[in-house]
Order: C-alpha cells, then structure tokens, then sequence
C-alpha cells in the first residue's frame, strides 16, 4: 500500500506526466475515438484510444488527490498532447477522486469540452470505478476498498448514493488504515499490561516501525492513514498465525466492509455487489469479507477492471448514443447547469 516517502500527491504529478504513444496498455479495442482520464490515487492516467496516445505518471502512483487541490488549468494543459487540432474526439470522459472537492467539476467539464470540441463528462471516480468492476456502465453498487473505504450505489437514475469515505476520523471502517490502527492498538495494550493487548501484535509492530515510543511521532510527521494501512497486511498475517486480538480485528473489519455493500444492496435491490482495492490483497480480510457476506447471503460479484477500464465503458456508452444524468457531486454532464443530487 505504499510508503509515505515514496509517495507523491496526485497533483505533482499531473505537470510532470509523460506522454507515450502505443506500447502495452495502449487502448486499441474501443469502439469509438475516445479521450479518458482518471485522476486518483495511483496519479493522472489518460488514453486517447483513437491514436492510441497515453499519459501516465512517471513515477511511483501518488496519493488520493484530495490531498492536493487540483488545478484545472494544469490538468487541461497536460491533456492538450491528446487533443491536437481537427482531430476531436467523440468524447470526453474525466474521473477524478473526490472530485468536488478538490477542483470545480463544471469548470474542468466546459474547459475540456471547448478544448477537444466534444462532449464531456467529469465525474467521481466512484463511478468509473463501478463500472470498470462491473465490466460496462450499468446499476451496482460498488466497495473501493484501500487506504480508506468509499463506497457507491446507483440506478443510474434517480439515485446516487454514497457510503462512507468520511476519512480516518470520522469513517473509513474496516479500511486499511482502520485496521492496521486496531492493530497498532492492541500492540499498545500489550506494551502498557491492560486487557486486549497483542505481544505477537507488538512485536510485529516494532519489527516495522522500530520502537513504540516514536509510534506516535512517526504518525505526526508522515501521512497517518497511510503509515497505518502499511500495518495491515502485517495485522493479516499475525491473525493467519492464529493469534485471536488480530483474528479478531480482521473478522470486524470484515463485517465493516459488508456494512458498506450491503447498505448499497439496500438502495439498489437486486443490483450486483463488487468490490476493488489494494485491501482485498490482504488474504485474511479477503475471507472475512467472504465469510460476512456469506452470513447475509450476498455474494460478490467479481470485479472485471479498474476504474481507466470503466471510463473507457462509459465513454463509449455516451458516444453510443447512452445517456448519464446530471447529479453532482458526482457527474457533471456538459451543458447542465449545478443541481442538488
């Protein structure tokens, strides 16, 4: 889940994206002359699938953009290679994490539209995430299961509905982050003689961050959330060892990340349940994810793409002739004035 001196913000890397035409990843199946671009927290990734032009970050992927404050101007600018004159395409499609909250969607939506002269959508990248998981643009709801938990439930019609992604204070249950912070915890326990502790739990977490009473300093001076969802894999392991404060954490955190798909399943009846992310590496919480979902008889379905993969499906689906509808915060159809979701 990377380390936090290895990370660059989503942001650093927009000025800094090479382009490069063909080669593995190039996009050759779609359709339609297309121009996709996903911001998020593995960078600025961008195909133009008609000459088979992409961007991608030079570097390590960085953090989730909300860290960063996009600016709109830099990122139309890093995407003019794709756009050269007499050459539109047939549409424009911009995902990018959290995205009312870290740029004007409208703003990015009307000044990539009058750039490519095209249609345009921007939208969260929730919802090309749904869709690349899905395998095409269709109803669903939607787990992205990482640093943090986000999750999306829509019809594609009257409802969009969000769950969780309030952060590590407020929300983010069964994340990465809150598990390795449990775990973290129950090493302290331990270490301080009251009830809960872990000495496997400790001396694993000394193993990865050194002695315990810089803990609190390492978490000060890095990222916390992504110090913490290091941790987790470590938590993983330690429960597969049998040791019962860590199984114990894993078999929550799963029951937290069912929550999320279920609450979605709740909105949209009979839609199709998924999941994404780093956290689903993690073997232990995998199978208790599993195991609590199993125990409300819902079943996964499995996750086909990522969220590129899912701007390219909607992509072609509105150069198709398909239709999105207007909900911010989370999609921004161009030619639409702001309305409430």
């Amino acid at each position: 889940m990377g380390t936090p001196a290895d990370e660059q913000t989503a942001a650093d890397s927009v000025p800094g994206g090479h382009i490069r035409l063909g080669g593995p990843g190039a996009e050759t199946e779609s359709p339609h002359d297309l121009l996709i671009a996903v911001v998020d927290r593995r960078g600025l990734r961008a195909r133009r699938s008609g000459d088979q032009a992409r961007i991608d970050p030079p570097q390590r992927p960085g953090t989730a953009a909300a860290r960063a404050g996009l600016d709109v101007g830099a990122l139309v600018k890093t995407l003019s290679p794709l756009l050269p004159p007499g050459n539109p395409p047939a549409q424009v499609v911009v995902a990018v994490q959290d995205v009312a909250r870290v740029l004007d969607p409208a703003l990015l939506r009307d000044r990539l539209g009058a750039a490519a002269n095209a249609p345009a959508v921007v939208c969260d990248s929730m919802v090309t995430t749904l869709f690349g998981a899905l395998g095409e643009v269709g109803p669903g709801t939607v787990a992205d299961l990482g640093v943090g938990v986000g999750g999306l439930a829509t019809d594609l019609g009257a409802v969009w509905h969000r769950i969780d992604g309030w952060g590590p204070i407020l929300g983010d249950r069964g994340s990465a982050a809150w598990v390795g912070a449990q775990g973290l915890s129950a090493a302290l326990r331990a270490r301080d003689g009251v009830p809960g502790g872990s000495d496997q739990l400790l001396e694993a977490g000394r193993h990865s961050f050194g002695d315990e009473s810089r803990w609190p300093e390492l978490l000060e001076e890095n990222p916390a959330a992504e110090v913490l969802a290091d941790f987790a894999p470590v938590v993983g392991e330690v429960a597969e060892r049998g040791d019962e404060v860590a199984r114990a954490i894993v078999m929550l955190a799963g029951e937290h990340l069912a929550d999320v798909l279920c609450a979605g399943e709740q909105v949209v009846p009979g839609a199709p349940i998924t999941a994404t992310g780093e956290l689903l590496l993690v073997r232990a919480v995998k199978v208790a994810l599993a195991s609590a979902l199993g125990k409300r008889t819902r079943f996964l379905t499995p996750a086909f793409g990522d969220s590129l993969a899912g701007a390219r499906h909607l992509g072609n689906y509105l150069a198709g002739g398909g239709t999105l509808p207007h909900r911010p915060p989370l999609v921004y159809v161009q030619g639409q004035s702001a309305l409430t979701s």
